[in-house]
């Protein structure tokens, strides 16, 4: 055993040991009464703002806008469950980023009705409201595209369980370790980097930082290359063109997933429902390729 399979064993171990379905719940439940604590907190802060001018000289906040903070740890959670499920299927864990995104998507529709004037005549051509029109549509082709990905996958799924394949999924345990990791370590930078920016917005009266261009996007900066990690170990153990074809898909709608993070409505949703889409029409193709029967080879 070389000195990076004896690692990856090793990295494995300790992502089996702390990586459990207890330990998992434990997080789940702290996650959900996080989500409720900073919910009140933040209904609490926006009363305090727009009842106490001295605090906040901006402008009025919408109650709406709370719904925000507990989706947003909602998609914390979810990013736990991307990283630890990668061992698992290298299709469910490009499953799970497009639920990630669909995710954000959806709460972006909370966070920017919270702009919509509701005590005065709303227009069809407010920018607000065709803001909110670009992610209810964009929501519902995501949710729709990974409706159809689960459903293709759940079909022709991955044989990671062999016992030929336990040394890839060691070294998958092993990336999945070192994304938790990575995964801490970014939570606990971007939120240091938001409060530095949210900060002078607070004192200057302006307005507050995306929380999105600090996480997300990071995160799925590290997800690339950890994806072209794994679809090079995979060469060892499945070196076939369709295999190659299909992880290389996975990779490419990563990236895709990553610039949609970094551009405006509505290219951003653009950029992001091509992404579900290639790697849709892949696992459709496959999917027709492995339900058809072989021919009868010519005497």
């Amino acid at each position: 055993m070389t000195i990076v399979e004896s690692t990856a064993h090793r990295l494995a171990g300790i992502f089996t040991k702390y990586v459990t379905t207890q330990n998992t719940r434990r997080f789940e439940v702290v996650i959900i009464r996080l989500a409720v604590l900073f919910f009140l907190c933040h209904l609490g802060l926006i009363f305090l703002f727009n009842h106490v001018p001295a605090l906040y000289r901006g402008h009025s906040f919408n109650y709406l806008k709370a719904i925000y903070t507990p989706f947003s740890f909602i998609l914390v959670y979810e990013v736990f469950l991307l990283v630890i499920i990668l061992p698992e299927s290298m299709t469910e864990f490009i499953a799970k980023q497009f639920e990630i995104i669909t995710l954000i998507t959806l709460r972006s529709f909370f966070h920017d009705i919270a702009s919509v004037p509701m005590h005065a005549p709303i227009h069809a051509s407010d920018p607000a409201v065709i803001g909110l029109g670009y992610d209810l549509i964009a929501s519902i082709i995501m949710f729709t595209l990974t409706v159809v990905f689960h459903r293709l996958h759940s079909r022709h799924r991955e044989r990671d369980g062999q016992p030929d394949l336990q040394r890839f999924i060691d070294f998958k345990k092993s990336v999945s370790a070192i994304l938790i990791a990575v995964l801490l370590v970014t939570s606990a930078y971007s939120f240091l980097s938001w409060a530095s920016h949210a900060w002078p917005a607070l004192v200057n009266n302006s307005e507050f930082p995306d929380p999105n261009s600090f996480f997300y996007v990071d995160f799925f900066n590290v997800m690339i290359y950890a994806d072209v990690l794994l679809l090079i170990i995979s060469f060892l153990y499945d070196s076939s063109f369709f295999s190659v074809v299909r992880n290389a898909s996975f990779i490419i709608s990563t990236v895709l997933l990553r610039l949609s993070l970094s551009m405006e409505r509505p290219m951003n949703h653009v950029v992001a429902i091509c992404a579900f889409s290639f790697s849709v029409t892949v696992m459709l193709i496959l999917h027709v390729r492995h339900r058809r029967p072989e021919l009868p080879a010519k005497a």
